[in-house]
């Protein structure tokens, strides 16, 4: 058992030194070079300023920084996604960590439901169901208008575990997008990568419900 254990660490801690390094890379090149053309992007239109072709000029512009400020953020946001890591702590210590945090920046009533033994989840897809039960915290808090949130944690048969976020709050859109949402398609590579099923659903009689199922090792 302890040797099991031990084994465990070594692992986190090798995921943790490889995304550090991809954070590193990431803030080093693709954040910094965004930075830079945000900062041309103003100049160039300063200089337009002057000009005759301004107002044809401007909806190129505007789109221009637009879409620059968009890749920036997503990108800021995949450093700190590959900052994070489990610090040690088991995944129902991060996972009540976590909660604890969200809690403290939103005005929700947040509940944990965690029956999942320690060690179930293998070290590789532990952090990236961290990953998604943080990015689903985040939407409720960012977009929901909740007062209440259930976060559970059960096992299944065959050494699976299934992962719910619910909320009470606006619910859904009438059509999900597939694509176009940043924070959804991660979760959803994040799911694919671990050989999970990730599922978005409608709560009752309102809310969403976000349902993570993971088969095992």
């Amino acid at each position: 058992m302890q040797t099991l254990a031990g084994e465990r660490r070594r692992q986190r801690r090798e995921l943790a030194a490889e995304r550090a390094v991809l954070a590193r890379e990431l803030h080093d090149t693709v954040a910094q070079q965004l930075s830079y053309l945000q900062i041309r992007a103003s100049r160039i239109q300063a200089l337009l300023a002057t000009s005759e072709q301004e107002s044809a000029a401007q909806p190129m512009f505007d789109e221009l920084r637009g879409t620059l400020q968009l890749l920036h953020r997503q990108v800021r946001e995949l450093i700190a996604s590959a900052r994070l890591t489990m610090g040690g702590r088991t995944l129902n210590e991060a996972v009540q960590a976590s909660v604890d945090e969200f809690a403290r920046c939103s005005g929700c009533v947040f509940e944990l439901d965690n029956r999942i033994p320690a060690g179930l989840i293998t070290p590789e897809a532990e952090l990236q169901v961290l990953q998604i039960i943080r990015e689903a915290l985040a939407n409720v808090v960012r977009h929901s208008h909740a007062r209440c949130v259930q976060v559970s944690l059960l096992p299944r048969p065959g050494d699976g575990v299934e992962v719910r976020v619910e909320d009470d709050g606006i619910g859904l859109p009438d059509e999900l997008p597939e694509s176009g949402h940043f924070g959804l398609r991660i979760m959803r590579e994040r799911a694919a990568g671990i050989g999970a099923r990730l599922e978005f659903a409608s709560g009752t009689p309102r809310g969403t419900c976000v349902r993570l199922l993971w088969s095992g090792a």
